[in-house]
């Protein structure tokens, strides 16, 4: 009992210590409470999956009033922005200097049936440098001609379109899950992987190592106050999620608390880790930028689990993003199961545990 009791009285000495090391750096703090609020707002603001002000032009006839109608679609769908275009006037090179993004050309056969010339005569010409923009331009013209397609025959045709979970196809709310988790990560990996490094590059590690310090209170003491500063930054970033962004949350508080913890705990002991190998704060970040940008790559964020290959997978398997980026977007958006949030969490605890262990073993060789 009078050892768990010294044991405990060093750890809080370690805790109280790094506070006050933390909190007494102004850059620091700035990372620590101001940096996760300004990357909040701009990945939140600034970044959209949606492609808008599309510049189209038209090549048609006067004369030709069923194209002036799909016109008129195109003009008020919001996606696009009209540019006036002349007769004679060099469609290529207005593409080269980004002066347009796409042209529909009207049918050339003013004969034929006003089905067949909706279906086959357009003809839309895309600059295909930007894939993901060429792709949308196709899809958003070929949904507004099919829909004057629909209205060109008898009996109208309908058709009937229900999104689940998104219902307004609202970007932020695919982004800011990932974005909070890539946030979060970001701050906890570095700061606690810079943390012991900073011990070694200063020479006081040495000055603990000589003290009567067992390797399981010196990872305890400086993983905890990161651990609390981590969760506070989580909780901030939920808030700002839920009350400015309007992000829906329709789960449960207490798995997302839980999962907010199980998440920080993983982070942290993953920037341990990485600082059990760093000599100095430069190889420490070195370290946490390598790891960060493989996991938000493998994290399921922007690109689809399901379409890499099989040794990405395992490694996914290890990727604390990738657990929090599903129970984000199950809790907020879904309401998913139970049974799936604690499934996630569960994986979370692991890799926290894998490489709390792992950075325990890491020490006992260093201490020896």
């Amino acid at each position: 009992m009078n050892n768990l009791y010294k044991s405990l009285f060093t750890i809080r000495g370690f805790i109280k210590k790094e506070f006050s090391q933390i909190l007494r750096d102004t850059k620091m703090r700035i990372v620590l409470f101001i940096l996760p609020v300004v990357q909040m707002v701009v990945f939140a603001v600034a970044i959209s999956t949606e492609v808008k002000n599309i510049k189209i032009g038209f090549q048609y006839s006067v004369s030709d009033a069923e194209f002036i109608q799909v016109i008129d679609h195109i003009e008020k769908s919001g996606w696009f922005n009209i540019v006036p275009l002349k007769h004679g006037d060099d469609i290529s090179l207005k593409m080269k200097n980004g002066e347009l993004d796409a042209v529909l050309f009207a049918p050339l056969d003013k004969t034929a049936k006003d089905q067949e010339r909706s279906k086959k005569g357009y003809q839309l010409i895309v600059d295909g440098t930007n894939l993901i923009r060429a792709q949308s331009v196709e899809r958003y013209v070929n949904t507004i001609l099919s829909t004057k397609i629909m209205g060109l025959v008898t009996p109208p045709l309908s058709l009937n379109i229900r999104t689940l979970y998104n219902p307004e196809m609202r970007s932020p709310y695919f982004l800011i899950p990932g974005t909070m988790a890539m946030i979060v990560g970001l701050i906890t990996v570095l700061l606690t992987s810079m943390s012991l490094s900073r011990e070694k590059e200063m020479g006081t590690l040495e000055m603990i190592l000589v003290s009567p310090i067992s390797s399981i209170e010196l990872i305890l003491g400086k993983t905890i106050p990161f651990l609390i500063l981590g969760i506070i930054n989580a909780i901030t970033i939920l808030f700002f999620a839920i009350v400015v962004f309007r992000v829906p949350m329709n789960g449960s508080y207490f798995l997302l608390g839980l999962s907010v913890f199980a998440f920080v705990f993983s982070t942290v002991n993953v920037g341990t880790f990485i600082s059990t190998f760093a000599k100095n704060q430069q190889q420490a970040m070195l370290g946490g930028f390598i790891f960060l940008f493989v996991a938000n790559l493998l994290a399921g964020i922007m690109f689809p689990i399901d379409n890499m290959p099989t040794i990405m997978k395992w490694l996914v398997n290890i990727n604390p993003l990738k657990f929090y980026v599903e129970i984000l977007r199950g809790l907020m958006l879904k309401d998913a199961s139970s049974y799936f949030i604690i499934q996630n969490i569960l994986a979370l605890f692991a890799i926290g545990f894998g490489f709390a262990y792992l950075s325990y073993k890491r020490m006992q060789e260093y201490l020896s």
